[in-house]
């Protein structure tokens, strides 16, 4: 389409980075026995160099991390989410699935296996734990002209937000 086209990235991935920034909001409100990080990596589309980057010149001990999500696309979810990693973490996914299922926060949360689909990736790599979630359903505007805030409709961003903080918690208190 040319190198004078706009793509305006309101799910891929703005919808990520309110999600991120709403949570950093909320922990910083609310202190949490463990220490929480929250970063946002350029690049990903080029070939995920943000996070290859970090992971290779860190800032902290990438053994310390107890479990990394990463968030992409979230402003659907009118299907739910799918889990990257699922089969990796049975355990993690399985906790993620018993807190969905009690609070009836999403419709399906689908497991996926290891992928190198987004930042999460090279954390992976070097035996991070970590998660990528990303919503399912609705628009299926994506790297291009119609990924647009006003077609965006964060169907599941409040419930998804809920299922963070309660995934959270119960992680902390393994």
């Amino acid at each position: 389409m040319g190198n004078k086209t706009y793509f305006p990235g309101a799910n891929d991935n703005a919808s990520g980075i309110s999600f991120l920034l709403s949570l950093a909001k909320y922990y910083a409100a609310n202190p949490q026995p463990y220490t929480m990080a929250f970063i946002c990596f350029a690049g990903e589309e080029a070939g995920l160099l943000g996070s290859k980057y970090f992971t290779e010149h860190s800032l902290l001990a990438l053994q310390k991390i107890r479990f990394l999500i990463n968030v992409d696309m979230v402003g659907t979810g009118e299907t739910g989410i799918t889990v990257v990693n699922a089969t990796i973490h049975q355990k993690e996914f399985s906790l993620l699935n018993q807190l969905n299922d009690k609070n009836k926060y999403l419709k399906k949360i689908n497991s996926r296996g290891k992928a190198a689909n987004s930042d999460h990736y090279f954390f992976t790599e070097k035996n991070v734990p970590a998660f990528f979630i990303y919503t399912t359903g609705g628009i299926n505007a994506y790297h291009d002209i119609y990924d647009r805030p006003k077609t965006l409709p964060l169907t599941e961003y409040q419930d998804l937000f809920r299922l963070f903080v309660d995934f959270n918690a119960a992680l902390m208190n393994k």
